[in-house]
């Protein structure tokens, strides 16, 4: 199929995809005769895949090319894969708001909690700083210490961790590696994460307002 073909069957604009081409998101085509260039199916997949990354998961182009190294890095390991993808795909965010106090209050909080669950020996310093930072800003808003909160979502980040490696590793004995697999769920799954985490504030606080409490238990 010509380069028309391909935008229609997409739905991605010719435009775009001539500049995927030259990011070297995606791979170049078939030349035929004179100056012709032909693509095929494995075209069409991965436009869909790099509008996933874009359209539904938020990357940047960078960052969905580094996904995408990940993916002809590490072949035949998901495990390896999505370490890597967490990686490449992790923003830091872009400016702090601490304080000298905050700073300090912070990095407490996130230290203990990191040494709390056992995760302090293996958490990658840019992840704790994220942490860090976002909680300087929490406390310079004049919040209150959120350890127990935090507890809730360490909790939630456990067993959704166990869960993602669990159905890797089942996956695999059931169906063998499939490394974009792996990668896609994971970059998705942050997508599909956030949404429901939103719904279930909205249930929450709508029982809450009709007087039960936010689990659905009556309230005093």
């Amino acid at each position: 199929m010509r380069i028309g073909e391909l935008s229609e069957r997409t739905g991605v604009p010719a435009a775009t995809i001539k500049y995927y081409l030259r990011e070297q998101l995606l791979q170049t085509g078939e030349h035929g005769e004179g100056n012709t260039v032909d693509y095929g199916p494995e075209h069409v997949h991965r436009l869909t895949l790099i509008r996933a990354l874009s359209e539904t998961a938020g990357l940047s182009v960078a960052q969905i090319g580094e996904v995408l190294t990940v993916l002809g890095r590490h072949p035949e390991s998901a495990f390896q894969a999505l370490g890597a993808t967490l990686a490449a795909t992790h923003r830091d965010p872009k400016f702090s708001l601490a304080s000298e106090g905050t700073t300090e209050a912070a990095e407490r909080t996130v230290d203990q909690l990191l040494n709390e669950y056992g995760w302090a020996e293996v958490a990658p310093p840019n992840y704790r700083d994220a942490l860090v930072t976002a909680l300087s800003a929490f406390y310079r808003l004049g919040n209150p210490d959120p350890q127990e909160v935090l507890g809730h979502y360490a909790d939630a980040a456990a067993a959704l961790a166990s869960a993602d490696m669990e159905a890797i590793a089942e996956a695999t004995r059931i169906e063998g590696v499939n490394v974009e697999q792996a990668v896609v769920a994971t970059v998705l799954g942050e997508t599909v994460f956030a949404a429901l985490r939103r719904i279930a504030h909205v249930a929450a606080s709508a029982r809450t307002q009709a007087g039960q409490g936010p689990s659905g238990t009556m309230g005093p």
